[in-house]
């Protein structure tokens, strides 16, 4: 290169080639940004792939019903043109019809259906319809003009519609495309072969007569058009909206696996914005439960063994918790904290809680069974009921967020569980507890022990057994 008759000097050449090779980089770094925002995450993508494989089967069906409509029609109308007319319009439609619908409907069911089959599709369906126009005036002996005057036009409509059952905008642009060029050679044909002057600019003498009026035709053209494109459009922005729910859906499902079910619709549900502080002050009832021997059991097995019996117990537990109603606030280990009424108010969170504790303690007794015909550890399962005040709320700080269960009642719970090896027992609560649980309807007649400390409570409860250790 040459600047003002002399050549440039290396290292000016050379920090040229490296700027531009930055800005080259640059660019393409935005452009894979760019394509990698636009890109659906797989598994949204694999959920919309799922729901259009279903509306094409909609569309498809929908098809055939109509079909099966016109052939109806068809047969029962009498005829009025010659019976040796030299083509019939609605026959050849229906069945050029039916072939398409039923070759995509095979290829949609055997997962064969591709992008580029379905725009053929597409485009071969409106391209069947405007054939069926055309074919009128020969169906009716009539000059090619007619083929422009026939009703069968606002079916095109009826096409264009529904490829918006499938929540692509692409399909309805193409289909309204293709009839916008499908009726330009209709016209094209209409008057390259007219005899006479087929063109009239009287709009009454149009409607009376073959003649083609311009202006009738620009407004069937920019209809569909206009139709298309607003469909297009509101498709557009409804798949942002789809994309959306599907994101939230999968959001709910993905946070139902670290919370409870109830929890997670809550987060998601929330119309304000979920942060540390939250809190509400519920009547509810804590159950805390904690494996027996679980600490022998951890010498005994092998971490994937461990991890079988953990899996286990809290299959069998948390499904019986949920049965009754309740929530589980978090995983300890071998320990389970669960409320009833806390995430959502109960009026018989304590019944519940004390059934939930019955059916968990005979479901353990079964599964400690099988362990044990199978030489397996068998461990027990201790439980601890509270009921009262809690605050049911999200602690933590920034962008670690918890939503649990808080306050005297919560410990109480956690000491009364442990107050269990004290006494020899499988299950406490407090009388006051326990008759709450009776006002609301739960039946059991359980054995009431006097008065006595608990670990870490000052003072002496008057206690209730829920169940008893094996002797």
């Amino acid at each position: 290169m040459q600047k003002n008759g002399q050549m440039m000097p290396a290292q000016h050449r050379q920090q040229s080639e490296r700027v531009t090779a930055s800005m080259a980089e640059d660019i393409t770094a935005k452009l894979v940004a760019l394509r990698k925002g636009m890109q659906l995450p797989p598994r949204v993508r694999r959920e919309l792939e799922r729901e259009q494989y279903l509306s094409e089967l909609l569309v498809t069906s929908l098809q055939l019903l109509v079909l099966l409509l016109f052939t109806v029609l068809y047969l029962a109308t009498p005829p009025g043109f010659s019976p040796d007319a030299p083509v019939r319009a609605v026959p050849l439609g229906i069945t050029l019809f039916a072939v398409l619908a039923m070759v995509r409907l095979y290829l949609a069911m055997t997962g064969q259906l591709a992008n580029w089959m379905v725009g053929l599709s597409v485009v071969a369906e409106m391209a069947v319809l405007i054939l069926v126009i055309w074919a009128y005036h020969l169906q009716y002996e009539q000059p090619a003009q007619m083929s422009l005057k026939t009703a069968e036009f606002t079916y095109i409509f009826s096409l264009i519609a529904l490829r918006a059952l499938r929540f692509e905008p692409l399909w309805v642009a193409l289909s309204g495309l293709t009839a916008t060029l499908g009726w330009l050679l209709l016209l094209h044909y209409a008057l390259t072969n007219a005899s006479g002057n087929p063109v009239t600019w009287d709009y009454v003498t149009a409607l009376r007569s073959t003649q083609i009026h311009y202006g009738a035709e620009f407004d069937k053209l920019l209809s569909i058009l206009i139709v298309s494109a607003v469909l297009a459009l509101a498709l557009a922005r409804a798949r942002g909206f789809v994309v959306k729910a599907v994101k939230g859906q999968q959001a709910v499902a993905d946070l139902s696996m670290f919370f409870d079910d109830s929890v997670a619709h809550r987060i998601t549900d929330s119309e304000a914005i979920v942060m540390a502080g939250h809190a509400e002050l519920r009547e509810a009832s804590v159950v805390f439960l904690d494996m027996r021997g679980f600490t022998q059991a951890t010498a005994m097995l092998q971490p994937s063994a461990l991890i079988q019996l953990l899996g286990e117990y809290q299959s069998l537990v948390v499904p019986i918790v949920k049965a009754h109603g309740g929530s589980i606030d978090k995983f300890m280990g071998d320990g389970i904290l669960a409320s009833f009424g806390a995430v959502t108010a109960d009026d018989c969170h304590a019944a519940n809680a004390l059934r939930a504790i019955d059916a968990i303690m005979e479901a353990v007794d079964l599964w400690r069974i099988r362990r044990q015909s199978r030489g397996q550890p068998a461990p027990d399962v201790g439980a601890g009921m509270a009921s009262g005040p809690v605050l049911f709320g999200i602690l933590g700080h920034g962008s670690r967020l918890e939503y649990t269960v808080i306050g005297d009642t919560v410990n109480l719970a956690a000491k009364l569980e442990k107050q269990n090896k004290t006494l020899g027992t499988r299950g406490l609560t407090t009388q006051a507890s326990y008759q709450r649980a009776r006002m609301q309807g739960y039946p059991g007649d359980k054995h009431v022990l006097p008065e006595q400390p608990v670990g870490g409570i000052s003072g002496t409860m008057q206690l209730v057994v829920l169940a008893l250790a094996d002797a």
